[in-house]
């Protein structure tokens, strides 16, 4: 695999992957769509399990979000690896 490179860890949240998929090893963070406003909150992976059905899909989830800053709906979400380093991905 070569050299590793923590950047590459981050990605945005697919919008097709269901909720599921990110519960071990992955920290949730939402962005702010709206220009300018740069507010993000981290997500607690857990919690959104217990509201959303673990099948739903990161789009379905980020689209009902609120910015607490601006009040702008839908959120950008980006998903970072968080789990052990060398387990083989």
């Amino acid at each position: 695999m070569g050299n590793r490179r923590p950047e590459r860890d981050a990605r945005r949240g697919w919008q097709g992957d269901a909720l599921i998929l990110y519960a071990r090893h992955y920290k949730l963070i939402a962005h702010c769509r709206r220009p300018g406003c740069e507010h993000q909150r981290e997500l607690h992976v857990q919690l959104l399990l217990r509201l959303f059905p673990p099948e739903t899909t990161i789009g379905q989830m980020a689209e009902r979000f609120r910015c607490h800053r601006c009040g702008m709906r839908g959120a950008r979400i980006e998903a970072e690896y968080i789990g052990p380093v060398g387990d083989g991905r």
